[in-house]
Formats: structure tokens, C-alpha cells, sequence
């Protein structure tokens, strides 16, 4: 299934996703819940994201690809030591944007790159659940882009910029729940030109080693969403660029790129 949220007038619902049109549920996705007869074609509603997470995880470094292109571009003993272990962050629920919104380049900041990734969205409370039993507080998952400040933002102590500025945290367009998220191509283009594929396949922590990782020490809650890393290479984003990323088997999500007006 393919759940979203959505805006239409001046109220939201969560839907079921089918074909052209979204359906509209009746109830939260987290808990019982049914499908209504109303429904309304995509075109008409504004896709919002998913859900309203009250926390934004991620797990950066996870695609021995991108470990390499990052240690090339950038700084690599930085690269090799955050790379050399298990180190789940916030990305900072308080950058999330949804489908279509604006990316807005801070004044500041001097590059800014794209990172498409497959985002894990939690189901139910977890709280020490094992590798194996993990799948089963998982609800589905979606599309993000882990927008990062570079540059001279680097040399930061914490991600407070570099991953957390306002619109760094493209999510969308909606909610899959029946996939194999260890089997999975990661498309991004920019300007409708293709810059990076990879698999999730090729994932150094799988989503569920993930799950239960971070839940060893947080409580995950329905909603929460965990970014699992970008597989490949990475470009900077200037003004007037528009940036997609697709997932094969759940949809496209593609934002437009602005300088921010000071």
C-alpha cells in the first residue's frame, strides 16, 4: 500500500494511494483505521510529508561508494573516522519539507549537495527490539534528501548546519509499505539529468540492524524516520536547479532549489 499525507482546502488527511487518486483514511495509520469512499485525484491535493515524526534519525557513511567518493571530495580523515563504526545522528525534525517545496540555499553557506537516500518509517514504540524482530515496527518506507552544507561548514563541531538548516529535509511523496528495502535502486537526477544510482543492496547497516541499533538506547515512536544513507556520489545544488530522487517500487520525490533572499 501507499499511504500519504495530504493537504486539500484547508484540512489534511492521511490516504490510500491508488493509481492517480487518493483515498481518504478515516482514522490514524498507526492505529485502526479505515479507508472512506471519498477520494480525490492526486492533482487536486497538495502531498504533504508522510508523517510528523517526533524525531528525524539517520545513519550517514552506510554505502562503501559513497565512503569513497566523500574521503576523495572532501576530508578524509574526517570521512574515515565517522565511517568507522555504527553512529546514528539527528537530522532535526525541524528541516523536513514535503514534495515540490523549495530548498532554500542559506545565505551563508557556500556548498550544498544533494543526498538521496531510502528513509525507514516506524510503525510503533521500539524499544530494544532485536535485528529479527525489527521489521515488525517498521510501518514502510519513503524517499529523502539528506541536503548537507559543506564547504566551509565542515569544519563544525556538530550537524547543527551542515544537515539541520531549515528545508535540508525533503521527504516524500508517501509512505510504501509492502517492499523489500534491501533491494532497492536509488536514482537522483539534477535537472532531469541522471548524477548517481546505487542499491540498497550495497548498505554496510540494513535497515533493520538499524532499528534495532538505535533502539537499543531510544525509544523509536510511530512516525519517526530514519535516513539510511546516500549510495553513491554527490553534486552541489545552486539556485534554479530542481534535484529528484526515485525509488523503483515507491515513487519520485523532486524539489526545487532556491538562493535564500536576505
Amino acid at each position: 500500500m501507499k499511504l500519504a499525507r495530504f493537504g486539500y482546502d484547508d484540512w489534511e488527511s492521511y490516504g490510500l494511494v491508488e493509481g492517480d487518486r487518493v483515498s481518504v483514511i478515516q482514522g490514524s495509520i498507526f492505529r485502526e483505521h479505515t479507508v472512506t469512499g471519498v477520494s480525490y485525484a492526486l492533482s487536486e491535493v497538495k502531498l504533504l510529508p508522510p508523517t510528523q515524526p517526533t524525531a528525524y534519525w539517520a545513519v550517514g557513511l552506510n554505502y562503501a561508494a559513497h565512503i569513497a567518493h566523500q574521503e576523495e571530495a572532501l576530508d578524509a580523515e574526517r570521512i574515515q573516522r565517522d565511517s568507522s563504526a555504527f553512529r546514528p545522528w539527528q537530522k532535526g525534525a525541524n528541516c523536513i519539507i514535503g514534495p515540490g517545496e523549495n530548498i532554500v540555499l542559506p545565505a551563508e553557506s557556500d556548498y550544498v549537495h544533494y543526498e538521496g537516500e531510502l528513509l525507514i518509517v516506524i510503525g510503533k514504540p521500539a524499544r530494544r527490539v532485536s535485528v529479527e524482530d525489527a521489521p515488525n515496527y517498521i510501518l514502510g518506507y519513503s524517499i529523502a534528501n539528506d541536503v548537507s552544507g559543506e564547504g566551509s561548514w565542515a569544519a563544525d563541531l556538530s550537524n547543527w548546519r551542515r544537515k539541520m538548516c531549515d528545508t535540508f529535509g525533503p521527504v516524500g511523496p508517501w509512505i510504501e509499505t509492502d517492499v523489500d528495502p534491501h533491494d532497492l535502486e536509488i536514482i537522483t537526477r539534477l535537472n532531469g539529468q541522471e548524477h548517481d544510482r546505487g542499491s540498497t543492496s550495497g548498505m554496510i547497516y540494513d535497515c533493520y540492524y538499524t532499528v534495532s541499533g538505535i533502539s537499543q538506547f531510544v525509544t523509536l515512536r510511530p512516525g519517526d524516520l530514519i535516513l539510511t544513507g546516500a549510495p553513491g556520489s554527490v553534486e552541489q545544488l545552486h539556485h534554479g536547479d530542481v534535484v529528484e530522487i526515485e525509488i523503483p517500487g515507491i515513487g519520485t520525490l523532486s524539489n526545487p532549489v532556491v538562493a535564500e533572499e536576505v
